[in-house]
């Protein structure tokens, strides 16, 4: 089965970045492609602070793979997050790296 990577679903808007979210993805090496996998792919949680986490799970990780084919590149997501606003998911607030 082919499929269309280049079809823009109507469900999903294209993020809009805040400043605070172009700077910290700017400084921690997240491309504008990275932010919005992360943010179509990644599992989501509230975070109890008026966000929503996007975070790139192992699991998350794999069903991306499964999408887009396995590469170091996308293996590189895994533990990456970003934070969206609950009132609008398309704004991103910010974007990181879960460290343990």
């Amino acid at each position: 089965m082919q499929t269309n990577l280049a079809f823009e679903s109507n469900k999903f808007k294209r993020a809009i970045m805040t400043r605070h979210a172009h700077k910290r993805s700017a400084q921690r090496g997240f491309t504008r492609d990275s932010v919005e996998l992360i943010r179509t792919f990644g599992e989501r949680s509230y975070d109890g602070q008026g966000g929503i986490r996007c975070l790139m799970t192992r699991a998350a990780v794999e069903r991306l793979g499964c999408v887009l084919g396995r590469s170091q590149r996308l293996e590189a997501l895994a533990g990456s997050y970003v934070v969206l606003s609950a009132d609008d998911d398309a704004v991103v607030i910010t974007a990181s790296h879960r460290y343990q």
